[in-house]
Parts: C-alpha cells; structure tokens; sequence
C-alpha cells in the first residue's frame, strides 16, 4: 500500500470509526504499526495520530480506564501541533479535544480540562464549521454543558447566565416536538432552576416552571421520559410554593405528583421520593388553607416513606425530620403532646444522623429547637427554653452570612428570646433578639412569608422595647413595620388573624402607655377584622376575639358585648372541631388557649354590668358544659319530628349515634399511636395512627349532619332546630323551683336566681367575691389531700369553708328567696360556676335566723345540683318507665373488699327495702364493666356500692372499680343511652368531685356521667366516704323514698330522701365531712 493509499484510507477508516463499532484493539495496533514505519517528520503521521487517539476515546468509552482518554487527548493535541494540511480535519480534531476535555473533566474533576474546553468551545463557537461536518448547534449546546459544569463547581452567576443565553439560541435552532427540543427545553429549565437557586429571584423560577411545562406538554402521554419531566415540574412548582401564597402551584404540584406515583409500580424506589415530595406539598397547603385533612394527608405519606427507606440510607435525616415537622404542625393545630413528642423524638434522631460537618445539621438543630420551644410553651420548663436557644445559637454560629437558612435561623432564635423574656424581664433577650431580626430582615427578599413575619416579630420586639425605654422611634417604628407585614399578607392566607390580633395586642398596650385615642380605635378595628376573617382557623380567631374582649372590656368600649358573643360563638366552633371529648377538652380546660378557660363567666359578667340578666344566663348556658351540652344535642328528642318527617329524624339519629360513637372515643384509642414498626436506629417509624381516621370520619359525618339539620330548619315549626336555647325555654329549668346560679368572674361575681313566673333576680356580691372563693376552693383541696378521712385538720379547714360559703352565697340567697316568698323546705337547684362547683354550697351554714337553732342551707331548702339549665331540663324530659310512681326495678353493683367489709350488709338492706323480686344484683365475678352495661337499659335504677376512682387530669378515666379490677370509666357510662333511667345512688367514694385542677364548668364527673346517660335523678360523693356510711344512708334514704307522699313520680322524691337520711346520720354524730359529702344531681 502506497502513501497516498494510506491517506485515503486513513480519511475513510477516521469516519468509520466515528460511526460504526470495530475492534478497538486491533485497530490501535494496526495505526501504531502504520506509525512505526513512516518518519518522525512525515506529513501523514499527523493524521494516523488522529486515528490513534479516537481509538483510545472509543476504548475509553467502553473501558473508562483514565489511560486510554490521556492518550486520546495527548494524540489529539499532537495531531494539531504537527498540522495535517487539512483545514476541516484540523477543525475536527480541535473538536475531539475539546470534547474530550470535557469528558475527562467530568470524570475526573480536573479543572483546567474544563477551564480549556470553555475556551476550545468558545473558539469553535466563532469560526465556520460547515467544511468540517460539524454542527454549530452542538458545539453551542456542549459550550453550555460546560459552562453548566464550571458553575456546579465555581457558583459564578456569569456562567450559568451564559448558559442560559446560549441554550435560548440554540432552541431557536431546534425543530419544536422533537427529542432534541425536549432535550434543550429541559436543560434549559434547568439552567434558570440553578441561577434561582443561587439568586432567589421569583423571575428566575418563573422561568424554570414555564419552561418545564413547555417540555411536558410536548411529550406523548406513554413517551418514557415523561415521568421524570412531572417530577422536576412539580418540584418546581412544590418550591414556589413554599415562597409565596398562590394556591395553583401547590394544587398543580399535588396532582402532578399524584399522577407521577400512579405511573410508578409500588417496588419502584422512586416511589420514596416521590411519596416524600407529596407529603411535603400537602403540609405546604395545609399551612396555605389550613384545613386540616391536608396535615393528615402529610402524616400518612411521610410514615409511609420512612418506612420504604432502607436501612442506613443517606437521606433518612431528612425523612425523620419531615414527618417531625407534620407531626408538630398537628401538635399546633390540635394540642396533642403525643405528637409534639414524638416530633421532638424524630428531631433528635434526625440530629444524631448529622454529626458536625454534614449539610443538613443546620435544619436538624432548627427543627428539633422549634419543637423544644413548642413543648416549653405548654410546661413552662425554664430547661426547655434554655435548651431551644442553645440549639438556635448552636445553629446561627453553623450558617454564617450568605448561606441561606440563616434568616430563618435568626427569626427561630428570636421567637426564643421572645418568649423567655416574657418570662425573665432580661431586656437583653429583646436586645439580641431586635438585632437578629434586623439582620434577618435585610437578608430576606421582600414579599416572602419570611420577610413578613420577620417584621411582625421585629414589631412586637420594639413595642417591649418601648414599653422599657419609652422612646417614641421604638413605637413608631413598631406600628410601621406591623402595617408592612400585614399590607404583604395576601387577603385569603389563613395567618391574617393571628397576625392582625398580635398587632391590636400591642395597639391596646401603646394606647394605656400614650393614651393616644386613635391606636385604641385601630386595635378594635384590627380585632373586628382578625375573628371576622373567614380564611384563619377558627383558634386563631377565638384568640383574637377573647383580646378583643379584653381590649374593649378595659377600655370601656361600646364594642365590648358584640366581642363576647363573637367569642363565644368561636368557642363552640373551636371544640366542635376536636373528633373527640378528649381534644375538646383540651380545648375547655385551656391547656392549648389559656385565656379561654373564664370566657363564658367573664362574658355572662359583662352582661350582668350592663344589666341584660337574660343574656347573661344564655351566655353561661352557651359557653359551660360544652361536652355534656355537644353530645346531648346528638341525642335530640325527635318525637314531634317523627310524626312530620319520619325519614329525616331517622337520617338525623342515624348521623348523630355514628358521630356520638367517634366523640366518645376512649381515650387510649384516641391519644397512643401504637409502633408496629422500627428501624435500624431503634425509631418507631410506623404507628397506627387512628386519629387521622376519625379526624375524617367526624368532618365527613358534620358535614352530613350540618345539612339534615338545615333540611330540618326548614320545616314548619322547626327553624329554631338546634339553635342556641333562648332564655324563655331556659326558665322552664325552675318549673320545680328556683334555680340559683352563681357567676364566678375575675372582673365581678354575681348570683342570679331564675323563676318559673317572674323576671331574674340579681344579687351583687363583695369586690372580693372572686379572691376569697378561689381561696377557699384551693384550701379545701390541698387539706383533703394532705389528711385522711376524718383528720381534725380538714373538719376545721371545712367548717371555715362552710361558714364563709353562709356569708358569700348562703345568707344572702337565704334572705332573698324570703323576700320572694319561696318557703322554706322548697326544692331549689343550685348551678355553680368555676370553682364554686367544687365547693358544697348546699351546706353553707350555720344559717342565721330568728332561733338560735343551728340551721345549714340544706336544712332550710331541699338542695339539688345542676350543671346547666339545659340538663335540668333535659332530666324531666322523655319516656317514664313503669315504676315512676310504683315500685322500682332496682339494679345493685356490688364489689365488697377488705376495705368495704360494710358492702353486702348495705346491698342486703336494700333488697329488703325494695323487695327482693325488684332487685337484681350483681357481685363479684359478675360484676364485669360489660355486665353492667347490659343490665343498666333493664332497670330505671341503679345503686352502685363499690370503690370509685378520681383520675386528677384525667376525667374521662374517673371509674368505679369492679371485679379482677376492671374499670367502668366515666366515658363508658356516658356512651350509654338510656331514655327510662330514673335513679342511681352512687355509694361510692369520689362521684361528684371535682379537682382543682380540672374543669369544673364541665362538671366531668362519674354523677354528671350517669345524668346525661338517662338517670333523671343522681346522688353522689364531693370525696372519699366512709365505708359504715353506706349502710345507714342507703336504710334512711330507700326508707323516706317509699313512704307515702305527694302524687309526685317516685324519682323526685330523692333529693328530700337524701336530705332525710344526711339529717340521720347527722343525728347520730359523725363529722361535718361525713354528712356534707353527698350531694343530689338532676330532677
């Protein structure tokens, strides 16, 4: 073969070997050989150079051993040095270089390769290529890969914009709907993804999202690169969501995220991530709309992705702290510890897998100081607070200036501060915390959800900071910033209210500090505006209308009555949203909303100032006994609704038993999420989560109830269907006698006696009302608790609480029932509230009189105790049974133990009494919580002789105490409907008690149980009684029921039995706390 040949050959084999495959190997030994026999100098080795090297590029690309791609750079480079008088191959081999410099950076990170093929590029980018064979477009397009590639490594905006601006021109170029428009159109996408990320402009993912939904739209519905398009749209859109409010890109992120999981198969580990990015963008909306089956949907997904995670995956930091943070956002919405702790847990566990150095410890320290802040919140531990801004300036001295969680790390450490200088008085907490803000707000874009709530707390701030100083730039300053954040809050986000009521808080301060009239008058405006805005959860406004009431009580302001209707028209709202009595008690005993605790006694005070007394009853009616009060409207009589529309009140009874059965969910159920699953760091990743179940099962059933009962409000004679009660029906409550309610209020305390037949009277009460009762509530208590049965320490603490009860309540009821011409031994229903009800007012005395006979109040009047009007009421309501005026059919619960040896002595007396063929016991073995409950619809009464259980905190779990030790709860009696109930005598210790540290306007108690289970009458215990007691009252009391009397239904005789048998057992001498203890519930 001649030289000549040899060229020619060589042109055709190089172009070959670009398109087809040939055995690498024999071809460089082939062009080697070649090489060895021509000169050093000879023209043509240039070329078999060439050769050479695309032959190493090709094995590389097979192989990719490091040698083989030195080579081919080293031939390519010698082949131009040497020059192949050949203008368009010397422009291909330029080409190949650079091509594989880059390739050789990529692989191998060496930097000058990429800063010598962005010049290679740019060289090639200026010169025609069209001799060569080379395409423009692809040398443009592998300019931007390599520019791309210097700003993963450098950051310099200068070329990722280049990027950009070459990869617009080479889409010009490119025929739309095909591949390779597809290709540039994404890495376009990509390009402006990157320079947002390092800029923060909205413009810049504007752009990525238009262009990403361009790329998608071009592809066939089966194209196989189509899913990973949805996934990089949505998470686009999934990030510009988390930086403003426009709800459509997080609905398009949900639904292109969903669409992407239904193409996946379940094996699939994109699945992980994908599930991940959709829990994330629920919680997103959540924190947009606030509905809360959003916050459900998140929990779900997240414990369903860790439990995909595989063990020790790179990423399960991030994963733990994800469904932490849905966890506490529950915790927040729904004041559930459980969840809150939990959350501090997955922090925790989350943070041991960032040691020092790792990327993402900075958000670990974060969320794990945020959760601790929560809990400190709610306990008040000085510890917690110490440790969440231990954590925060741990956090700030990782993030220095320019790295982007800082501004969210210096707002997180100054809510800190915040908080505990409302607790210290350290004005240096303020100080650091206003110079952390300040910083926060300057690297913070304006208009973010940040940037707002920078200045709301950099307002607030400034407004303690006045308040110290006293320097008029603090508060103007205040003022302006609170207007900016709430001007950049869009109209329907759901933090408006809590925002708009901080801002009136701190107008109230600054008008009592400059008596300025104008900041009172914004602080009502922006109260007004907080709870009217429809979008805030009901929470947030319900604190806000509770300021407002505060605001405008302080001040005198005209707006004062409106505000505490609003508020307590929230507050039903508020504890409606719980699925059950537990979360909605959580709510009424102000463990989640502290100030809520004397709202509806606070507002029924204003209304007796103002001297409306019929709104001051309906305003107690409609804010005390919210549990007992929502479960009973679930359990409506529809007698009359059954004769107009049968089908109606069955759809209605069959909604109202199905959400009865959610609301009165145990409290095990409700409250522990059991594990059934850990990983390999010992965290419990999967729970049996039941609340989010009946969280959605209470909203799906409300929903349908909410429209039977419009349906049913729209019948004739049936408007006021389940509306609030109106005083006329509430007066029927004193048919049988007065009733005298007693207004406890830190503002003034009243007493309010309700008759059947004339308007209410008022009784004031002295200034001090308020601190003595709380005074002798608490004494009263804390003896009880320190001495036994009998002690002469408590028979003193209780003959003083019954002397001054005969000063503050007794005597002056006493004398105003006289003067209203209700004789003595009447039937009167006394209806406490707060405290009160934890006192026995029934007993106040002695009772001063015209004999010098020792009188207590009982003795003058038959007393009773009721809740509520509502539930007096409802007691004389419904079907009698049989023995209503004959003899009774009398169930006895009987568990004797060493500690009751006097128990089957009592139950054997009352059989004799009642006649052994009415009585039917149960003990011992039988004596099953089941069994109970399945005897108790066969007979109208019951008597109970056995141990009772207080749960301090826990009302729900209040028990009595039965066979092997079961308990038959409070919440158990409660679930239990029975219309003809009549009697239950509860000889039992601890029925009627109410502790400090409960709530006593709920009156949650094992009595008040079994009244709104059905029994129209109830007697029960104020504490622990003595076993011999149990005998002797039960003789004098079934005694007294049996003898003859008015033509009265044989339950109303209880209260006067009961009062006979407490006089017996007075007369043969035992202690004031033996015979005060009983009390009488109901009709």
């Amino acid at each position: 073969m001649g030289l000549n040949g040899a060229q020619g050959s060589s042109k055709s084999q190089f172009s070959i070997q670009r398109a087809d495959s040939f055995d690498v190997n024999s071809e460089v030994n082939r062009w080697q050989t070649l090489a060895s026999t021509l000169p050093f100098r000879h023209p043509d080795r240039a070329r078999i150079t060439h050769n050479i090297a695309t032959c190493h590029m090709s094995r590389y690309e097979a192989t990719r051993q490091k040698g083989d791609i030195d080579q081919a750079i080293g031939g390519y480079a010698e082949a131009l040095l040497r020059g192949m008088n050949d203008p368009p191959l010397d422009i291909l081999t330029f080409e190949h270089l650079t091509h594989a410099l880059l390739t050789r950076f990529n692989d191998f990170g060496a930097r000058e390769d990429l800063d010598h093929s962005i010049s290679y590029f740019r060289h090639l980018s200026n010169i025609p290529l069209e001799a060569a064979g080379i395409k423009h477009l692809n040398v443009l397009n592998g300019l931007a890969n390599a520019l791309r590639g210097r700003f993963k490594v450098g950051g310099r905006l200068e070329d990722i914009e280049d990027v950009i601006s070459l990869l617009r021109h080479v889409i010009t170029m490119t025929p739309p709907g095909t591949d390779d428009y597809r290709l540039i159109a994404g890495k376009l996408a990509d390009a402006w993804r990157r320079k947002y990320d390092q800029t923060g402009e909205s413009e810049d993912l504007t752009e990525t999202i238009s262009h990403y939904r361009a790329v998608l739209t071009s592809y066939p519905l089966d194209h196989p690169l189509r899913p990973l398009c949805l996934r990089h749209l949505a998470d686009v859109l999934g990030l510009r969501s988390q930086q403003g409010d426009d709800l459509s890109d997080v609905e398009n992120a949900a639904t292109l995220y969903q669409e992407l999981l239904d193409l996946l198969d379940k094996e699939d580990p994109e699945r992980m991530w994908v599930l991940m990015n959709l829990a994330n963008v629920y919680h997103i909306r959540f924190g947009q709309t606030g509905h809360s089956e959003d916050l459900e949907k998140a929990i779900s997904r997240h414990r369903e992705v860790l439990l995909l995670c595989p063990p020790g995956h790179e990423s399960k930091d991030k994963l733990l702290m994800n469904l932490g943070c849905s966890l506490i956002s529950r915790f927040e919405n729904f004041g559930r510890m459980d969840c809150l702790e939990e959350g501090i847990s997955l922090y925790r566990a989350a943070l041991r897998l960032c040691p020092r150095g790792h990327p993402r410890r900075p958000q670990s320290l974060g969320g794990l100081a945020n959760a601790v802040y929560l809990r400190c919140l709610r306990t008040r531990r000085m510890e917690d607070s110490e440790e969440s801004i231990n954590l925060g300036r741990e956090n700030l001295a990782l993030t220095p200036p320019g790295h982007p969680m800082r501004p969210q790390i210096l707002y997180n450490l100054s809510v800190s501060l915040e908080t505990q200088y409302t607790w210290t008085g350290d004005m240096g907490d303020i100080e650091e915390g206003i110079e952390h803000l300040y910083e926060a707000s300057k690297l913070v874009k304006s208009g973010l959800p940040l940037s707002r709530r920078i200045l709301h707390l950099l307002a607030a701030n400034l407004v303690y900071r006045f308040r110290h100083r006293g320097a008029d730039k603090d508060i103007a300053d205040a003022i302006k910033h609170y207007r900016t954040s709430i001007s950049l809050m869009p109209e329907g986000h759901p933090e408006v209210s809590s925002m708009l009521s901080n801002f009136a808080i701190d107008l109230r301060s600054t008008f009592f500090l400059t008596g300025d009239v104008e900041h009172l008058e914004e602080s009502i405006v922006s109260s007004r505006s907080a709870v009217e805005h429809p979008f805030s959860s009901v929470r947030d406004r319900l604190i806000a209308a509770n300021n407002w009431t505060v605001t405008a009580r302080s001040t005198r302001h005209s707006s004062a009555l409106t505000a505490y209707r609003k508020a307590l028209s929230l507050l039903q709202r508020a504890i409606d949203l719980g699925p059950t009595v537990q979360n909605r008690h959580e709510y009424i005993s102000g463990r989640r909303i502290k100030p809520i605790r004397g709202l509806p006694m606070d507002a029924a005070s204003y209304a007796i100032e103002s001297r409306a007394y019929e709104e001051a009853t309906e305003m107690l009616e409609q804010g005390r006994a919210l549990l007992w009060s929502g479960m009973r409207s679930l359990r409506t009589p529809l007698d009359h609704l059954h004769q107009v529309d049968k089908s109606l009140a069955d759809e209605f009874t069959e909604i109202s038993q199905a959400l009865e059965a959610i609301i009165t969910t145990t409290h095990v159920r409700d409250f522990v999420q059991t594990p059934v699953g850990t990983d390999d760091d010992g965290v419990a990743i999967g729970r049996k989560d039941t609340f989010a179940r009946d969280l959605a099962e209470k909203r799906r059933l409300s929903g349908e109830l909410d429209n039977v009962v419009l349906r049913i409000q729209e019948l004739p004679g049936f408007e006021n269907f389940w509306r609030p009660i109106p005083f006329r029906h509430l007066q029927t409550a004193a048919i049988g006698g007065p009733v005298v309610i007693i207004n406890l209020s830190k503002y003034r305390s009243d007493i309010l006696i309700v008759c059947s037949n004339y308007p209410i009277v008022h009784i004031p009460t002295p200034m001090n009302f308020f601190d003595r009762v709380t005074k002798l509530a608490h004494q009263l208590s804390e003896t009880r608790k320190s001495y036994r049965l009998e002690s002469k320490k408590y028979d003193r603490v209780l003959r003083q609480t019954l002397e001054e009860l005969s000063e503050l309540v007794g005597q002056p009821v006493a004398n105003r029932l006289m003067e209203l011409g209700i004789p003595e031994q009447s039937r009167i229903w006394l209806c406490p509230t707060s405290v009160l009800a934890s006192l026995p007012i029934h007993a106040a005395g002695p009772i001063s009189s015209h004999t010098n006979v020792k009188r207590y109040f009982c003795d003058i009047y038959v007393c009773s105790y009721t809740p509520s009007l509502s539930a007096l009421i409802a007691s004389r309501s419904g079907n009698l049974s049989g023995s209503a005026s004959g003899q009774p059919s009398l169930l006895i619960v009987e568990q004797p133990d060493k500690t009751l040896p006097g128990v089957d002595s009592e139950t054997r007396s009352i059989e004799c009494l009642v006649g052994s063929g009415s009585v039917t016991r149960i003990a011992g073995e039988a004596a099953t919580p089941e069994n109970v409950i399945t005897h108790l619809p066969m007979h109208p009464w019951v008597h109970f002789a056995c141990h009772g259980m207080l749960q301090p905190g826990r009302p729900f779990e209040s028990s009595f105490l039965l066979q092997d030790k079961t308990h038959l709860t409070l919440l158990r009696i409660a679930k239990s409907h029975l219309p003809t109930a009549e009697l239950a005598f509860l000889a039992a210790c601890h029925t009627a008690e109410l502790t400090e540290d409960g709530t006593p306007d709920e009156v949650l108690h094992l009595t008040a149980a079994m009244q709104f289970s059905g029994f129209r009458s109830v007697i029960g215990t104020m504490w622990a009684m003595v076993d011999e007691d149990g005998k002797d009252l039960s003789e004098h009391f079934y005694s007294k029921m049996f003898t003859a009397g008015a033509q009265v239904a044989i339950y109303e005789k209880s209260a006067m039995a009961l009062r006979h048998a407490t006089q017996k057992l007075r007369a043969k001498g035992v202690s004031l706390e033996r015979w005060v203890n009983f009390v009488h519930y109901g009709a």
